[in-house]
């Protein structure tokens, strides 16, 4: 019994000393045998998406989301599936702008619908094999601001989050566990400067994002309930409080399930993209006069061209693999405004400005209320009943410690 004893304290010292020495086993597996079925699979996902990596992203024939799909396939180390609204549009797109074909696809995905979600995502599984999801780009987006009242999507909510949030909210909920699979996953959500009230574009142009008690989501969200707060109908309102939800949702996916699943959540700005198609419902003054306005004025202004190289950036950067940021880019130095931005061509100008490079990437603070973190779990909770959303089990973290196993069996045959 004694020399069991001694035995036993000194695998404890040698573990003590060595912690490292077991890791090698932390994710060890017995050999798999596969079936002709699994080879065959296995054959067919390697001559269709070889070594490059999966890229889900939404909204990407025109604007923003088609400047980043640009970008990603230029690499030619990315598949790129857009799910789009529009297949025709897309097509005629990746056609003008010489997608390569090979290594895009598109699919069909109205937002507008849940049952058109869950289609989606069916047939991605499908088309995808055996080969994980590896990016999943939350683009697309609405922006209704001089409706008068609520339009309605085909499950009876308000269009602007349904499309902008809620469906993005659903596909994630299908994807997440597939996601776990790929080497370096990440979940991109593209929030905005209108739903971050700490800063000047968010918290000092009316109206300003803020989703109060959730009490229109806690009624159901339903027709005749069109804001998430309960209380009447504000267009620009409704697309800031989508974007807020986003960034939310980011950050409360992030402290649920970055630890156990190893999927990065962040969510991004790219910078105000004054001339994009978002605006096409806004006046034609507003259209024409905005884009100077931002560009030598608050020198916010960002291409759709460098917004593109931004949102890919956060897909494709290693430094982005970091989940729990909302990410943003500083332009060139704050020289001023007026005529020193006329003689600049407008490129000067702090946080989400154009210009400052690669290198410019930062991570930005958030407001009181993206960080709020009792609303954030309210949010969840009523996003889930209203989408039906169904989301994996977050496993509690445990280290993986094969000694434990190895002092449980000495000391279990040092009692039989």
């Amino acid at each position: 019994m004694i020399r069991e004893l001694v035995l036993l304290f000194a695998v404890v010292i040698n573990i003590r000393n060595s912690a490292d020495a077991f890791k090698f086993m932390s994710n060890w597996q017995p050999p798999k045998i596969l079936t002709d079925e699994q080879r065959f699979e296995i054959a067919k996902t390697e001559e269709r998406f070889g070594d490059k990596k999966l890229v889900v992203i939404t909204g990407c024939s025109s604007g923003l989301g088609r400047q980043t799909v640009k970008n990603l396939l230029a690499t030619n180390k990315y598949h790129v599936v857009g799910a789009v609204r529009d297949v025709d549009k897309m097509e005629a797109v990746a056609e003008l702008d010489g997608f390569n074909i090979d290594n895009f696809h598109i699919m069909e995905c109205e937002l507008n619908s849940f049952d058109s979600v869950h289609k989606f995502c069916d047939e991605l599984m499908e088309y995808k094999l055996a080969k994980p999801i590896d990016r999943l780009i939350c683009n697309a987006g609405v922006y209704q601001p001089s409706l008068p009242y609520a339009k309605w999507s085909v499950d009876g909510h308000e269009q602007t989050m349904q499309i902008n949030f809620l469906s993005h909210f659903l596909m994630i909920s299908r994807l997440i566990e597939d996601m776990t699979k790929a080497p370096d996953p990440r979940v991109v959500m593209v929030g905005s400067v209108t739903g971050n009230d700490n800063t000047v574009g968010g918290g000092g142009v009316y109206p300003i994002a803020d989703l109060k008690n959730l009490d229109g989501f806690k009624a159901g969200f339903q027709n005749p309930i069109a804001m998430a707060d309960g209380y009447g109908f504000i267009g620009a309102k409704a697309y800031k409080d989508s974007k807020l939800c986003l960034m939310m949702t980011s950050n409360f996916l992030h402290s649920k399930y970055h630890r156990n699943t190893g999927i990065s959540f962040s969510s991004i700005y790219p910078g105000c993209i004054a001339e994009t198609p978002l605006f096409r419902e806004k006046r034609a003054w507003f259209r024409k006069y905005f884009p100077v306005f931002m560009k030598y004025i608050t020198g916010g202004y960002v291409g759709v061209e460098e917004a593109g190289q931004r949102l890919f950036q956060v897909a494709h950067d290693p430094r982005c693999a970091k989940s729990g940021v909302y990410w943003s880019w500083n332009g060139g130095p704050r020289e001023g405004r007026g005529a020193a931005a006329l003689e600049k061509g407008g490129q000067i100008s702090g946080g989400g400005g154009a210009g400052g490079g690669w290198d410019s990437i930062y991570e930005n603070d958030q407001s009181d209320k993206v960080n709020n973190l009792e609303l954030s779990v309210d949010l969840f909770k009523t996003a889930t009943e209203i989408t039906g959303a169904e989301w994996p089990q977050a496993k509690t973290f445990t280290s993986p410690c094969p000694t434990l196993k190895v002092i449980g069996a000495v000391s279990k045959n040092m009692i039989a």
